[in-house]
């Protein structure tokens, strides 16, 4: 997969410069580290398709419910990270996104991931349905695929 295509499957890119203390022993970015990545990217889509918004006035929203990490290539500083970000919704309370990590420096794929994430009321701690208004996005992003 190159650069190119990433950019047009991908909703979000988010550009991360990897800091010298994010390596470990082993003289490269530790493993928890990705997640850490993963997260900024997840979040940045998450605030592109409004659903941010909806943690703060309605007390519903996503909640990681699991997530993997396929490590391609060592990762070292100094580097320019693209973390491409993507979401399918998948039921009525589940969304599963997909993550592509890009170095600028190698050119290439170094890590991707997948994540689930459900739909949450924080005040009543359970699941619920994802808005339709939301839902409406999610139509819309698998539309421009």
């Amino acid at each position: 997969m190159d650069l190119h295509t990433l950019e047009q499957q991908y909703t979000v890119a988010t550009e991360i410069k990897v800091k010298w203390g994010e390596m470990d022993a082993f003289q490269h970015v530790n493993n928890t580290v990705y997640i850490r990545y993963i997260e900024d990217g997840r979040i940045d889509l998450f605030e592109k398709l409004g659903m941010t918004s909806d943690m703060s006035e309605l007390h519903i929203g996503p909640i990681l419910a699991s997530i993997q990490c396929d490590y391609l290539a060592p990762v070292t500083y100094p580097d320019t990270l693209l973390v491409f970000s993507t979401a399918t919704q998948t039921g009525a309370k589940k969304v599963e996104l997909d993550h592509k990590i890009w170095s600028t420096r190698q050119n290439r794929l170094v890590a991707q991931g997948k994540g689930l994430n459900v739909y949450y009321d924080y005040k009543a701690l359970k699941s619920c349905v994802i808005p339709d208004s939301i839902v409406a996005k999610f139509a819309a992003l698998s539309e421009s695929k």
